[in-house]
């Protein structure tokens, strides 16, 4: 029997029509053309208005790696103190790249499926205390997980113990869950156009704080990664590099699809899909992957893979109905799967089509 694709894969997701006819155009040079630093500067109030802040955002080429590695290689010098807060791969891998350019590095690192709670803020508190950090890191989605951290008790930890930065990767939440920069304190908020936004993974977005512009300016970093170039180009017309007119459009496009939508609704989608999701495997005995008191994702479910089966059995058994999942990483390898409902993915049909492929897998 032949069945058609149903598309799980968190990230990078479907690509939305509407994003696809933006990057089918002919565009002129983005260093020449006026139409395209005001295409910047409105792409860049919308990414504002998703991310909740005031804050400048800049719109970089190159997928959302860029973002992370540049925010970390703009502000810091080595020896600075990092307090890096770890609940999955991506945590405990951003300690791992502070570490990689000198810094001092302090890892706290909890259960894979496991969220930040009272006793693990209490931990990060008295570690805070002792360090005396310059930058504090987190994820919001731990997409290999398959959790979202609640963000807003440890921005307001960072605030109260004049933390000076505090960097969260928002990659696979933006778009997707609220996200509230500002209200977070938040100071750098990295994310990508290639999973709730529904667009090629070809484009960074990074929120930036004043202080944050401040340390970018003592770092003096300079490299393709860096950030600082771009602090005046909504002023000035001009990128630092030859700017993706393509990426620029598309991300747009993306952003004009969510906000038509409505943010409330956009959240509201996504949180039923999930719901769904997580309803139908355990109707049919499939075990979630987080803790029962852990903040599972809206915008992805990690569930055990059955035990009578491999990883590569278990895929090549949803492949043939036509079902395209992922697995994990880590100490997730080979034990967890996992369900993208995010961007255009989030919708009743496709997991109802998704949920039929494993229960007939099964």
């Amino acid at each position: 029997m032949t069945y058609a694709p149903i598309p799980m894969i968190p990230g990078p997701t479907t690509v939305h029509p509407n994003v696809l006819a933006a990057m089918a155009r002919d565009y002129g040079s983005g260093q020449v053309e006026q139409e395209f630093p005001d295409l910047y500067a409105d792409t860049g109030k919308g990414l504002a208005r998703l991310m909740e802040t005031k804050n400048d955002v800049v719109i970089m080429t190159g997928e959302a790696m860029l973002a992370l590695w540049g925010a970390l290689k703009s502000c810091l010098k080595p020896g600075d103190q990092v307090l890096s807060i770890g609940t999955g791969v991506f945590g405990d891998g951003i300690a791992d790249m502070a570490a990689s350019i000198g810094c001092r590095v302090e890892k706290l690192s909890f259960p894979y499926n496991s969220t930040i709670d009272s006793s693990a803020l209490q931990q990060i508190e008295d570690a805070a205390k002792r360090v005396r950090p310059v930058m504090l890191t987190a994820v919001h989605c731990e997409t290999p997980s398959g959790t979202l951290n609640p963000l807003a008790e440890l921005g307001a930890m960072k605030q109260r113990l004049a933390i000076p930065l505090f960097y969260v990767d928002a990659v696979a939440s933006l778009g997707g869950v609220p996200v509230q920069a500002d209200a977070w304190n938040i100071d750098l908020l990295l994310a990508g156009s290639q999973k709730c936004l529904s667009a090629p993974p070809s484009m960074s977005m990074i929120g930036v704080s004043e202080a944050a512009w401040e340390h970018m300016m003592r770092a003096g970093y300079q490299g393709y990664d860096s950030i600082l170039p771009f602090r005046t180009v909504q002023k000035d017309g001009r990128c630092p590099y030859t700017p993706y007119w393509h990426g620029v459009a598309a991300v747009k496009a993306a952003l004009d699809m969510l906000l038509n939508e409505g943010l409330d609704a956009v959240f509201a989608r996504h949180e039923a899909v999930a719901r769904q999701c997580r309803q139908g495997l355990d109707e049919l005995g499939v075990k979630a992957f987080p803790a029962p008191d852990a903040v599972s994702s809206p915008t992805v479910t990690a569930a055990l893979i059955p035990q009578k089966y491999t990883w590569k059995e278990w895929q090549q058994r949803l492949r043939e109905r036509g079902l395209i999942v992922a697995g994990s990483f880590g100490p997730m390898t080979d034990k967890v799967f996992r369900l993208g409902h995010m961007g255009l993915q989030a919708d009743p049909a496709l997991m109802e089509k998704a949920l039929a492929a494993i229960g007939d897998a099964l």
